[in-house]
C-alpha cells in the first residue's frame, strides 16, 4: 500500500478532539469507501453535528456506524458517490440509525440508496426529529406515511422517489401541525385533496408537482396563513378553482399542466401579494378578469395554452408596473407600452395582422420577444431598442426584409444576439444595414425567398456562430469575408451560388463546425 493511499484511508483518525461537537466536511473531494475512510467520525464522543454531503464517498452504510453515535443531532450524508458507486444502506443500517440516534433533529440522506430499507423503520425515528430529507433515495414500496408520526417535523422532503408505488395523497402528512416545508413532488401520488385541512398553519412551501393528484383545487390551499409558494403543476387537477374565501399572503402560484377548466375565478386576484402566477396549459376559458391587473406586485404572468377569449389592452397592462414576464397565448396585445416587461412569449398562437410603429414604441425594457408560429404579415419596427432575442420564425411576413426595422434613421439594436426570421414570405435583397447588428451570434434568414448576392459585410460579424441562408435564391460567390470567420454552423444549401469553395471552410469541420453548401 502506497503512502498516499495510507493517508487517504487514515485521514479521519486525526479527528480525535475530545470536545469536538460540530464537523462540516461537505462539498469536498473526499472519496473512497465510507466504511473504511470515515467510520472513525461516527465514534467521536460528544459529536453532535456531522456533515459529509457532496463528496465522493461510496459503499455500505451499515449498523456499525451508529453503535456509538448517540450524541448526533444533525447528520447529512447527501449526494455522495458517482453513478453506481453511491452510498447505500444495508438491510439493518437505517433501522439501527433510527433506533440509536434518539437525539436526532436533522437527517438528510438525499441521493443515498435506500432501496433495501424497510419503511417500518421510520416508526423508530426520534420524536425530536425536525428535518427529514430523503429525495432521490430510491425508496421502495408504498408511500411512507409512517413519517406522519413525527410530531415535531418541520421540513419533509420525499421528492423524486419514483420507485414508490402509486398511492393516495397521504392525508396524515397534511395533518402535521408544525410542518413548514413539504415537498412530495415527482412521485406517484394520486387521488383528490381533502375537503378541508386546518393543521397547516406554519406551512411556507408546498410542492406537489409531477404527481397524479386529481379532483378540484380546494380554496383552503390559498388560505394558509404562512404559505408563499404553492406548486401543483403537472398533475390531473380539474376545475373550476373553488372560490377563495380567506385570502392569505401567498405570493407564488403554479398550476400549469393540469386539466383545470371553466373561467378564471375573480377571487384568485384577491391574493393581493401575488408576484408569480402560472395557469398555463389548462382548459381555462372565458375572459381574463380585469381584476388581474390590480395585482401591483405581479412580475410573472403565464396564461398561455388555454382558451381565453379577451384581449389584453394597454390600459390594463399599464397597472402592472412590476411585470417582467408575460405569456398570454392566443392573445395579441394592442399595446407595447410597459417599460418593466423583459420577456414576452406570444409564440404558437393565431395572431394575425401586423405591429405598427406606434404600437412598437415604449418597451425599452423588453429583452426577449418570441412571435414565432403566428400569422403576422408586417412588422414596421422592432419593439424597443434593447432586444437581445427576436424570433419571427413561421409567420406570413411579406415584402422587403424588415426594411423599416433596419432603417438607418432608427436606433440600431446593438445588443441583439439572436435574430430568427426563417419561413416567411419576404422578397428582395438582404440589406447591408443588418451588418450593423454587431452583437449577433445567431442569424437565421432561411426559407424567406431572398435573392441577390450575400452582403460581404456579414462575414465581419465577429460574434456570429450560426448563419443560415438555406433555401433562398442567392447568386454569386460566397464572400471572402467568411474565409477567416470561425462560425460553428454555416448553412447555404439550396441557393444558386457559384465559384470555388475556399479550402479554409473545409477545415471548419475539423474544428467541430458544421458547413452545408
Amino acid at each position: 500500500m502506497g503512502e498516499s493511499e495510507m493517508q487517504q484511508r487514515d485521514w479521519s483518525s486525526s479527528f480525535n478532539f475530545k470536545n469536538l461537537q460540530w464537523l462540516d466536511l461537505s462539498s469536498n473531494n473526499l472519496r473512497g469507501s465510507l466504511l473504511e475512510n470515515a467510520s472513525n467520525l461516527f465514534h467521536v464522543n460528544g459529536l453532535q453535528r456531522l456533515n459529509l454531503a457532496d463528496n465522493d464517498f461510496n459503499g455500505t452504510i451499515s449498523s456499525k456506524f451508529f453503535s456509538q453515535s448517540v450524541s448526533l443531532t444533525h447528520l447529512d450524508l447527501s449526494f455522495n458517490g458517482l453513478f453506481d458507486l453511491i452510498s447505500r444502506f444495508d438491510g439493518q443500517g437505517f433501522d439501527t440509525l433510527a433506533t440509536n440516534l434518539t437525539k436526532l433533529r436533522n437527517l438528510a440522506l438525499n441521493g443515498v440508496d435506500m432501496s433495501d430499507v424497510a419503511l417500518t423503520s421510520f416508526l423508530n425515528l426520534s420524536s425530536s426529529l425536525e428535518h427529514l430529507s430523503l429525495s432521490y433515495s430510491q425508496l421502495q414500496g408504498e408511500f411512507p406515511t409512517q413519517v406522519s408520526q413525527l410530531p415535531n417535523l418541520k421540513v419533509l422532503d420525499l421528492s423524486e422517489d419514483e420507485n414508490l408505488t402509486a398511492g393516495p395523497l397521504p392525508i396524515t402528512i397534511l395533518n402535521l401541525t408544525k410542518i413548514a416545508h413539504l415537498d412530495l413532488s415527482n412521485n406517484h401520488l394520486e387521488g383528490p385533496f381533502p375537503n378541508h385541512v386546518s393543521e397547516l398553519q406554519f406551512l411556507e412551501v408546498l410542492e406537489l408537482y409531477k404527481n397524479s393528484i386529481s379532483g378540484g383545487v380546494p380554496s383552503w390551499l390559498f388560505s394558509l396563513p404562512s404559505l408563499p409558494l404553492l406548486d401543483l403543476s403537472y398533475n390531473k387537477l380539474v376545475g373550476p378553482i373553488d372560490r377563495i374565501q380567506q385570502p392569505s399572503s401567498i405570493q407564488d402560484v403554479k398550476l400549469s399542466y393540469n386539466n383545470i377548466g371553466g373561467s378564471i375565478r375573480c377571487s384568485i386576484f384577491d391574493l393581493v401579494n401575488l408576484t408569480s402566477l402560472d395557469l398555463s396549459s389548462n382548459n381555462l376559458s372565458g375572459p381574463i378578469p380585469y381584476s388581474i391587473f390590480d395585482l401591483v406586485y405581479l412580475s410573472y404572468l403565464d396564461l398561455s395554452s388555454n382558451n381565453l377569449s379577451s384581449v389584453i389592452k394597454s390600459d390594463m397592462l399599464s397597472k402592472l408596473t412590476s411585470l417582467e414576464v408575460l405569456d398570454v397565448s392566443r392573445q395579441f396585445p394592442n399595446f407595447f407600452q410597459s417599460s418593466q416587461l423583459e420577456v414576452l412569449d406570444l409564440s404558437n398562437n393565431m395572431i394575425s395582422g401586423g405591429i405598427s410603429r406606434w404600437e412598437a414604441e415604449g418597451w425599452e425594457g423588453l429583452q426577449y420577444l418570441d412571435l414565432s408560429h403566428n400569422f403576422l404579415t408586417a412588422l414596421e419596427q422592432y419593439p424597443g431598442n434593447n432586444l437581445d432575442y427576436l424570433n419571427l420564425h413561421s409567420n406570413l411576413l411579406q415584402g422587403p426584409i424588415l426594411s423599416t426595422c433596419l432603417n438607418p434613421q432608427i436606433p440600431i439594436l446593438k445588443e441583439l444576439e439572436v435574430l430568427i426570421i426563417s419561413k416567411n414570405k419576404l422578397i428582395g435583397n438582404t440589406p447591408s444595414s443588418i451588418c450593423n447588428l454587431s452583437s449577433l451570434g445567431v442569424l437565421d434568414l432561411s426559407e424567406i425567398n431572398l435573392s441577390g448576392i450575400i452582403p460581404d459585410c456579414l462575414g465581419n460579424l465577429n460574434h456570429l456562430q450560426l448563419f443560415d441562408l438555406q433555401m433562398n435564391n442567392f447568386i454569386g460567390k460566397i464572400p471572402n469575408s467568411f474565409v477567416n470567420n470561425e462560425l460553428a454552423h454555416l448553412v447555404f444549401n439550396d441557393n444558386q451560388l457559384d465559384g470555388l469553395v475556399q479550402p479554409s471552410m473545409a477545415n471548419w469541420s475539423n474544428k467541430g463546425g458544421f458547413v452545408e453548401l
